[in-house]
């Protein structure tokens, strides 16, 4: 395939995406970058990779980097924070070589296309959905055209004025036909990618994903890029990745990204086994529901490697875990991280503040649930309604709602339920926080982590200074 692929994340600064918590920013390779690399370079394309969030460049230096590669196409993949930055990005190298096709991909582009064209007028094509197969089809189109593909399906496109959305295409059905991720296409991996110091034990690491699609249906979920059945890697594949990871590049550390990573217990059964089997010598974190986690599963992961696992517990008010279709009770998430706990796991909860139907109750529950669990760490994200969700559309109907996708970061405010303000669900973060890890338990746990693993002191100091700035900053506001 005589075609050359420049592949990209946009330019967005640290502080563009933490804000007030940059002290305590993290970088990581994209996953999906590496993996349609590979099925790119296996069809025969020439390929880059330019990860500009991972490695926190400028827009000159992205352009500079992507020129280089003199591409035919670039394809660029955004969240909805970044999409701005993405048609910044895509004009500026229009500007200078207007033949240059610009293919853009994942969550936001799957989830609005129509809307993401109009926006963009840079934006040639857009990709809806899984990508390697759609993104196989526009290169040998490109080829053979040399020019936009217009009926490539799982694609929405511009043609003059007019935009329009293709036929969507089937989901891979067998994972393990794609080639492993071209991890050798990413500069400085993997020791430039530093994750939080929360989640790692060991240098150096790297972020995979080794399941796709979610069955559950929660309102602030959006599922339109991988849909909503769970498909896996088989686990002789995946730990066949996590090989390649440890052997060919020294890795020693794996951030197991999937929310539905422990789905199936059959499969992290046999995943875990071959894992112990092995010997691989590697450590690894996880994240995962609840209402999945067994006491045999959190001991035979413990077992295999696994040191830490974050629940997306979301809310102390079943009300509100009911209304936003979570599909959890309290007594699961109670049983589950005892049951990770006893089998000597480090765990953390994800919870949000702002649902629509909030009010001082269930922020206390919320609050009272963080403290009584005997979690190691927490995060208190603000509720966004992300383009995609039940909630993009139905948000306005229950508070203010902002629409600047510049600021959905989860942790700017851009919703606010009725009966608040900004302050309040800002301060409501804050005292949260404040209330969890300000005690002696918390502290002293926080204290022994550095003593036992004295390579993570500064960064872990770096994130606590940044915390107690932040909360400092809340409290007198």
């Amino acid at each position: 395939m005589n075609v050359r692929l420049a592949l990209t994340s946009p330019p967005l600064s640290l502080n563009e995406r933490y804000g007030a918590f940059v002290g305590a920013a993290n970088t990581q390779s994209a996953f999906g970058l590496v993996c349609l690399a590979a099925i790119a370079c296996q069809a025969g394309a020439t390929v880059g990779i330019v990860d500009a969030s991972a490695e926190n460049l400028t827009i000159e230096h992205t352009l500079n980097r992507i020129f280089a590669l003199n591409p035919d196409v670039v394809g660029i993949t955004s969240t909805t924070v970044g999409i701005t930055v993405a048609g910044l990005l895509a004009e500026r190298i229009k500007a200078s070589k207007p033949e240059t096709i610009i293919v853009v991909g994942g969550c936001h582009a799957s989830a609005i296309p129509i809307e993401t064209l109009n926006e963009f007028k840079a934006f040639d094509i857009l990709v809806l959905g899984e990508g390697e197969n759609t993104l196989l089809d526009i290169l040998k189109s490109v080829e053979e055209q040399k020019s936009v593909p217009h009926n490539i399906c799982g694609t929405a496109h511009r043609t003059g004025s007019t935009m329009a959305i293709n036929p969507s295409r089937p989901l891979i059905q067998n994972l393990d036909d794609l080639p492993l991720p071209a991890w050798s296409l990413l500069y400085g991996f993997p020791k430039m990618f530093r994750p939080s110091p929360a989640r790692i034990r060991q240098w150096p690491c790297a972020s995979v994903v080794l399941t796709r699609g979610c069955p559950n249906s929660c309102t602030f979920c959006d599922r339109s890029v991988f849909g909503n059945r769970c498909r896996s890697y088989s686990p002789s594949y995946a730990v066949n990745l996590l090989k390649d990871l440890r052997n060919n590049f020294g890795v020693k550390e794996i951030l197991i990204e999937d929310d539905t990573f422990i789905m199936s217990p059959k499969w992290v059964n046999e995943f875990c086994s071959r894992l112990i089997t092995d010997k691989l010598n590697i450590s690894w974190s996880c994240l995962g529901r609840a209402d999945r986690m067994t006491s045999d599963m959190a001991k035979i992961m413990h077992k295999a490697g696994c040191w830490h696992i974050s629940f997306g517990i979301e809310s102390g008010d079943e009300k509100l875990l009911k209304t936003t279709n979570k599909k959890l009770d309290i007594k699961q998430i109670r049983s589950a991280v005892d049951f990770c706990k006893a089998a000597g796991l480090k765990t953390k909860g994800f919870f949000m503040i702002g649902f629509p139907g909030e009010t001082e109750q269930s922020i206390s529950l919320t609050r009272n649930l963080a403290i009584s669990l005997p979690l190691d760490d927490i995060s208190i994200m603000q509720l966004t309604p992300f383009p995609g969700t039940e909630m993009y559309s139905t948000a306005h109907l229950h508070g203010q709602f902002e629409r600047d996708w510049r600021k959905m970061n989860t942790l700017n405010t851009v919703f606010i339920p009725d009966g608040f303000s900004r302050y309040d669900m800002e301060q409501a973060r804050s005292t949260i926080l404040q209330d969890f890890y300000f005690r002696p338990r918390i502290i002293l746990s926080h204290i022994v982590n550095m003593l036992r693993h004295p390579h993570l002191i500064f960064p872990m100091l770096r994130s606590l200074f940044t915390l107690f700035r932040v909360l400092f900053r809340k409290n007198n506001a």
